[in-house]
């Protein structure tokens, strides 16, 4: 879901890379990577995220509660609100 959101915001030009490339950039300098938890488990919980109407909030933050509580790197601030293991 975030690579979406991210090709979204590139097709915007609100951000300058491709989400792939962006994400191939970002992996290889951190160590980042894709979650393979089943996507029905993270719609599940985003079923319980009902303080946005955005589906790829709801979807991210879903996720990164289904990771045990994971950090999450976002610069939206409603997130930021929202969920209190947010980066940026």
């Amino acid at each position: 879901m975030v690579l979406l959101e991210l090709e979204y915001l590139y097709e915007l030009k609100r951000i300058r890379l491709p989400a792939r490339d962006l994400f191939q950039k970002v992996a290889h300098e951190t160590g980042l990577r894709l979650c393979d938890l089943p996507f029905p488990t993270i719609v599940g919980s985003s079923l319980d995220e009902k303080w946005t109407r955005d589906p790829f909030d709801r979807l991210i933050v879903a996720n990164a509660k289904a990771n045990g509580f994971a950090s999450l790197i976002s610069a939206d601030e409603e997130i930021w609100r929202h969920y209190p293991r947010t980066i940026w």
